[in-house]
């Protein structure tokens, strides 16, 4: 290389970061123009409608376009006032413009032109232009948006080729065709009657949907004889409308009798909904089938919670019945109920109900009972039951052991008993021998590879050259290849950049397509179950859980996993939102330590607290499984908090391709800084401190450069645990996240990273089509390490858990079979993730001892100055010039700090980084120790450890 060529490559790298933050404040200072430009002119439109003086002349067609969009449904305007801004508009040039884009080459143009054409709907030659577009469109997701357009004002003429189109879409886009479907209400019932006789799987969804949404009796016989059929989908969705509305129906010999097993489980939920004691002996009758049984507990607990009577009629027959199988599930439901009937309860415990207590704690049902002593605060009646629990513990070192580890220690300590011996130590996680042969290897294989490569290379010449002379031509190869190193490794950074650039403004742009009308129309994005585990986080538990309920989101639950803290946590939660034990059904689809109760208050629907034996977070987001109800789960830490629309923002990717999404993420952004009130961000600003400043670029440039790019190419294999969002029956399917007690028998320290490569490997085997989705606009904010100790223990913890994954998804690395997955993806963190360290390493080394040489010429150190410093500056601008285009994110002066710490973090920072993922790598040798402890200083300062 020579030193003319190494001085303008040099240059042209520096002009190119030049022209990148320039790029940044160019960006800032137009989107601030264009806001203000905007504020002035919606303010002279809401003038001109207060003195009904409208003169368009002062407005640009463009912006009036967009005003009256934004404003048309908030504002009651006149009809002649309508009529005057419809005229106006219809004759500009860029409504017309528009219009032809309706049939632009390009997708985004086409959804672009849809919205922004919305307003103009409501004249009727629009509408026939719309459905023109839509009789000619191939997108499906571009349907979508015209058929949405249309939908908003009940254009009846976009129904039928609607209905034919659920035929030939996707699984996934079919369901939002329905759901868009649905929203005519009564309208769209005579067309559903037409095509009662026509026995297609697209159309028996549609009408069993719409069936559960709205009931009629003249599709009861359709859903009658739906009811029955093989297809599994169609006829679950027939059984719960015919639950919903018509539940004596299913009291008929056809279902009672139905060859179908699931037809059971809806027969018992009609008679609980029926709720009448007369057909007690007849749901009893089901106990004989084990796999009806748990959902006979719930019924039977829920028929008692609307009619409490029905315990004394529970109560007799659990004192009669012989049947083994009666008595455990009646069992269950009076232990559920078992608070409220000693709550309800006056006086001293008679003989019935000391033989019922008795007789629970003998069969192990100890859950009412633990509930009530924790709680209850009426002395006598406290003292009578502590009591009785003594007498029988005594009996039995395995019930000593139960109550010793549910009831409250001030509340054991009453029993005046020993503390039972545990034998056996509890099930510890991250327990597993390292694969320390083949990581050897590998190591081996790594430190080799650039050796013979300059051997081989040199080896004519090394015959004629002394030891000294050998050296020093290793030296000046060796920084050679890692000159070629570090240009690959930031080539393949800034290729993604550019893949990045672009997806984020194609992202950007449907997002702003999207108003909340469309995202909040009932069915049309996926209902979320938000799963939340939490370990000793008393600190921050009120505000992040506050932060995540308030989430702006058509249709969320909230589960909160209390792993068995230490400290207050849980008792922090019932206090604070004044959370009761609940009798819920938990089907156990996954295997999780044991659960202890369930908690919830009727007037927050959607939060549900679970407290459960610790057992690590894999295990908590496995039970959250367990209890979630919803399509998609979120897993989130509970020290985290979520911007408002951010679950918005990250699930309505989604809809931008046909093809089912599986998993999906938003950006983790450092809390360290910013002002926190009640779970909301008050204010959001860069940390003061150096470190979780240098992590807020470190996240930026991740998430930018990284994430964005891979789901563009649909090779994402990393979604952050704190904040990612899963398809539910596909993670069940796959096992759910890995524990010991789990499918696998295995834990791992990176279950995020893990579980979107066993998702994505499913599929592919499978060969399903899928997407893992990525939305650089949503943010969750979490608090990040503030010391170098900290910092170095949760960076070890990340290799180790990569290199983890990596061994144990092994056959799929650089495999043909699992396409662009195994061969891009998986290939690119095997080589620069997994390895690339070393020869980062060994880089420092030799150009250190090639300093000492005195073999760095001019060439060769602006060579490695270039490829390891001003690339890597140019990747951290160009993150942060990505970062922008959504909405600042920062400050002027932050961002200006931003990259400072751009430039900052190449000399020393990144080097020690990377050398702590050096010593992970031999950290992975020694026996896994999980994620240990972490400090949190809480939102509000207050200290308190996570594990």
């Amino acid at each position: 290389m020579s030193s003319n060529f190494a001085i303008l490559l040099t240059g042209a790298v520096m002009l190119l970061n030049v022209l990148v933050f320039a790029g940044i404040i160019i960006l800032r200072l137009v989107r601030a123009d264009r806001k203000r430009r905007l504020d002035k002119a919606q303010a002279l439109f809401l003038s001109q409608l207060e003195t009904e003086q409208p003169d368009f002349s002062h407005f640009k067609a463009k912006t009036l376009l967009m005003l009256y969009g934004r404003l048309s449904d908030s504002l009651l305007l006149k009809k002649a006032f309508h009529e005057q801004i419809l005229g106006f508009l219809s004759t500009s040039k860029v409504v017309k413009t528009l219009t032809k884009r309706l049939y632009s080459p390009f997708f985004v143009r086409r959804i672009e032109s849809a919205v922004h054409l919305k307003p103009m709907l409501t004249l009727p030659s629009y509408r026939t232009l719309f459905l023109q577009a839509l009789s000619e469109e191939k997108s499906q997701v571009v349907v979508l948006y015209l058929f949405q357009a249309l939908a908003w004002v009940k254009e009846k003429r976009a129904i039928l080729p609607m209905i034919r189109r659920l035929g030939r879409a996707t699984p996934w886009m079919a369901g939002r065709y329905r759901a868009l479907l649905i929203g005519y209400e009564f309208m769209l019932l005579p067309y559903l009657k037409k095509r009662l006789s026509i026995d297609r799987t697209y159309l028996g969804l549609l009408i069993c949907e719409y069936a559960i949404a709205y009931p009629s009796d003249a599709l009861k016989p359709y859903l009658l004889r739906r009811a029955q059929e093989k297809n599994i989908q169609v006829r679950k969705c027939a059984l719960e409308a015919l639950r919903l509305h018509f539940p004596h129906a299913l009291l008929e010999p056809e279902f009672l009798e139905s060859p179908f097993p699931s037809t059971m489980l809806y027969v018992i939920r009609a008679y609980a909904r029926i709720a009448d004691k007369r057909n007690i002996a007849a749901l009893l009758s089901y106990s004989k089938y084990s796999r009806a049984r748990d959902q006979l507990v719930q019924s039977l607990s829920e028929m008692a919670y609307k009619d409490p009577s029905l315990l004394k009629e529970y109560l007799s027959r659990f004192e009669k019945t012989r049947s083994k199988s009666e008595t455990e599930v009646l069992a269950k439901v009076l232990d559920n109920r078992l608070t409220y009937i000693l709550t309800a309860y006056q006086g001293d415990l008679d003989e019935q109900l000391t033989n019922l207590i008795t007789s629970l704690i003998e069969q192990q049902h100890i859950s009412g009972l633990v509930q009530f002593l924790n709680t209850n605060a009426e002395i006598h009646k406290q003292q009578q039951l502590i009591s009785l629990v003594r007498k029988l513990a005594k009996r039995s070192k395995h019930l000593r052991l139960l109550f010793f580890a549910y009831l409250h220690p001030a509340v054991y300590k009453t029993l005046k008993i020993a503390k039972p011996e545990t034998g056996k130590p509890s099930m510890q996680v991250h327990q597993e021998k390292p694969q320390r042969l083949t990581l050897i290897l590998l190591l081996i294989l790594t430190l080799a590879v650039f050796p013979l490569i300059i051997f081989l290379s040199e080896l004519p010449n090394l015959i004629d050259l002394s030891l000294g002379e050998v050296l020093s031509l290793y030296v000046v190869r060796f920084n050679y290849l890692l000159v070629y190193y570090s240009v690959t490794i930031n080539l393949i950074y800034l290729t993604m950049l550019l893949i990045s650039y672009r997806g984020a403004g194609v992202q950007n742009r449907l997002w702003h397509a999207k108003d909340k009308r469309m995202l909040f129309t009932k069915g049309l994005l996926p209902s979320v179950s938000i799963i939340a585990p939490a370990y000793n986080e008393a600190a921050n538990i009120i505000e992040s859980t506050n932060s995540l309920l308030n989430q702006q989101y058509p249709d969320f639950e909230l589960i909160v996993v209390n792993d068995g803290s230490k400290d207050e946590t849980l008792q922090t939660l019932i206090t604070y939102f004044n959370l009761e034990k609940r009798d819920q059904l938990v089907p156990k689809r996954l295997r999780t330590r044991p659960l202890r109760g369930i908690y919830k208050n009727k007037n927050i629907p959607n939060l549900v607290v679970v407290d459960k034996v610790n057992g690590g977070k894999a295990d908590s987001l496995n039970l959250g499984l367990n209890v979630a109800t919803k399509q998609f789960f979120c897993g989130i830490d509970a020290d985290s908090l979520l911007e408002p629309d951010a679950l918005l923002r990250a699930v309505s990717v989604m809809l931008d391709n046909s093809t089912e999404t599986i998993a999906s993420g938003g950006n983790i952004c450092p809390v360290n800084g910013c002002d926190v009130e009640l779970g909301s961000l008050d204010s959001i600003g860069l940390p003061s401190k150096f470190l979780p400043r240098l992590q807020s670029l470190e996240y930026i440039r991740s998430f930018m450069t990284g994430r964005v790019g891979w789901a563009r190419l649909n090779v994402l294999l990393i979604i952050s645990g704190a904040f990612g969002i899963f398809h539910r029956d596909r993670t069940i399917a796959t096992g759910g996240y890995l524990t010991k007690s789990g499918r696998f028998h295995k834990d791992t320290v990176g279950e995020d990273m893990e579980l979107v490569v066993r998702l994505s490997r499913y599929m592919r085997e499978r060969k399903l089509p899928y997407r893992v989705q990525y939305a650089s606009n949503a943010n969750c904010w979490t608090e990040v390490p503030e010391k170098w100790k900290v910092l170095h223990r949760q960076r070890d913890r990340w290799h180790r858990g990569l290199i983890d994954i990596l061994l144990f998804h092994s056959t799929m690395i650089a495999n043909p079979r699992y396409g662009r997955l195994g061969m891009v993806g998986m290939l690119y963190y095997f080589l620069f993730e997994l390895l690339g360290p070393f020869v980062e390493a060994q880089g420092l080394v030799f150009v250190f001892i090639g300093a000492l040489m005195g073999l760095l010429n001019i060439p060769i150190a602006l060579a490695l100055f270039t490829s390891t410093i001003l690339l890597g500056i140019l990747v951290s601008l160009s993150a942060l010039l990505i970062s922008e285009f959504d909405r600042p994110l920062y400050a002027k002066k932050d961002m200006l700090r931003l990259v400072w710490m751009a430039i900052v973090e190449n000399f020393g920072v990144r080097q020690v980084i990377s050398l702590w993922r050096v010593s992970a790598y031999f950290s992975a040798m020694r026996k896994n120790r999980g994620w240990g402890a972490q400090v949190r200083t809480g939102f509000k300062g207050a200290q308190t450890k996570t594990k």
